[in-house]
């Protein structure tokens, strides 16, 4: 049963609010001349008291709904009229007649209170949605001002980025041509020393050419939204495109999915690098993932390096820190902060690393099982 009011009642409800709310003078004076008529000619000419004093309740409602508590005048008029009245035709004032007398000012007094606190609340609530009003075209002018700004970042993020890609790309183009003309040098010099110098120019235009690709990578950070993945099938990726033979890299994950930026492909990448140029003496890495409280779980990256000193587990996550550019574990961290997922460093020192990638409830799944 639909009890929602149709828009035609609601038409005539509003249409009945409106005469019982506006005031109308002449219609109250006509109101007025009837019970003056009733008074006389039912009360004093045909002898009934009873009966016809229910129309005063009539008039002394409407005069409330009109003008408030200012009705009780005419409550006090029509009662002080009925009571003398009274008198002439009985010469006996009754507690009857007294008391319909004070109902009338009572009932006065209540519908012109209701209606004054009706008046106020719905001029209240007019001032309120005239405020609301104002907030409104304020907001929609915010909002008109935040979509052109919004655009205008959006142009210039877009001219930024064709201007970085661009710079990228001539400066790889310039580095790669570098690099084959140090190995070009190397071939025709045999003096040790300058070999040896050459060699570290290489692996300064190595760095530098790890730098541009971060700067790459920490550009499109955050831009696309995050999806599933599948760890497993991230990491076998990694594992087909390296040469067979180097080390050994298992997953035992159950078909973990993460709930991640784009880029988590590169936290994978970058700790498998990290191990590779920091264990000294890897041969295994594994992924693999263990429950941590009612509400997470860890991923689990473990090798069987050198490991990491107690007093750098904090210090590899910061930017610049290291040997190299100091960029990819800074870079793995930023990554998983996207969507609320922490990494720290629990290895022992002598033993290899283990990195506890720490994933919250909502962020991590397995696929159903058949």
């Amino acid at each position: 049963m639909n009890d929602k009011p149709s828009l035609k009642n609601c038409e005539i409800q509003g249409f009945w609010w409106r005469i019982l709310s506006e005031p109308h003078p002449i219609k109250l004076t006509l109101l007025v001349i009837a019970g003056l008529v009733l008074e006389f000619y039912v009360h004093y000419y045909l002898g009934i008291s009873v009966v016809y004093t229910h129309f005063y309740y009539l008039i002394i409602v409407i005069a409330g709904l009109w003008y408030g508590r200012k009705a009780v005048w005419i409550a006090i008029f029509f009662g002080g009229l009925h009571i003398t009245v009274t008198d002439l035709i009985t010469g006996v004032i009754s507690h009857d007649v007294l008391v319909r007398a004070l109902m009338f000012c009572i009932v006065a007094f209540v519908v012109g209170t209701v209606a004054e606190q009706l008046r106020c609340y719905q001029t209240r609530l007019v001032d309120q949605n005239r405020e609301l009003l104002v907030l409104n075209e304020d907001l929609n002018e915010a909002n008109e001002h935040l979509e052109m700004s919004q655009k205008s970042f959006e142009t210039a993020n877009r001219k930024l980025n064709l201007l970085s890609g661009i710079t990228r790309h001539d400066i790889r183009n310039q580095l790669t041509g570098l690099l084959g003309y140090l190995e070009l040098i190397k071939m025709k010099i045999h003096d040790p020393e300058v070999i040896a110098l050459l060699e570290k120019e290489e692996r300064v235009a190595g760095h530098i050419v790890r730098q541009i690709e971060f700067t790459k990578n920490y550009e499109e950070l955050g831009v696309n939204a995050p999806i599933w993945q599948d760890v497993a099938m991230s990491v076998n990726a990694l594992k087909s495109s390296r040469p067979p033979g180097i080390m050994n890299i298992t997953t035992k994950l159950d078909g973990l999915e993460v709930y991640a930026d784009p880029l988590f492909e590169k936290v994978h990448e970058n700790l498998i690098d990290n191990s590779i140029r920091h264990g000294e003496r890897v041969k295994n890495i594994s992924f693999t993932y263990i429950p941590y409280s009612s509400n997470a779980i860890a991923m689990v990256y473990q090798d069987d390096g050198t490991g990491i000193h107690d007093v750098d587990k904090e210090k590899i996550f910061e930017k610049g820190f290291g040997k190299n550019t100091g960029l990819g574990l800074f870079l793995t961290r930023e990554i998983l902060a996207i969507t609320g997922i922490t990494i720290r460093e629990r290895g022992t020192y002598g033993k290899g690393v283990r990195f506890e990638i720490l994933i919250p409830q909502g962020k991590y799944r397995f696929p159903e099982q058949p």
